[in-house]
């Protein structure tokens, strides 16, 4: 990365390339980075990779898995309406 950097003749601080970078990121991704210690440009695309790829597992995995939870309707006991009523005359 900092190879085409170089060719593309930039010229600014390390820091605001980093900014940049990080503020063009997927947010998913820059969730993932945002707490984790890089020293360098180059060691923070490392960790983009590697946050990449997590995600990436992380989503085929649902999706070989489907999901239990369901939906339940209201039964006419609960409040669904229709239902019968008692009524003791005492």
């Amino acid at each position: 990365m900092e190879l085409l950097i170089l060719r593309a003749n930039v010229k600014e601080k390390a820091e605001v390339t980093i900014s940049r970078f990080q503020s063009g990121l997927n947010l998913d991704i820059r969730d993932g980075v945002e707490l984790l210690p890089f020293k360098d440009f180059n060691d923070l695309v490392q960790l983009c990779v590697r946050v990449k790829q997590q995600i990436k597992t992380r989503s085929s995995s649902r999706k070989d898995y489907p999901s239990t939870s369901y939906s339940r309707k209201k039964s006419k006991r609960e409040g669904g309406g229709g239902g019968l009523s008692f009524h003791i005359w005492v």
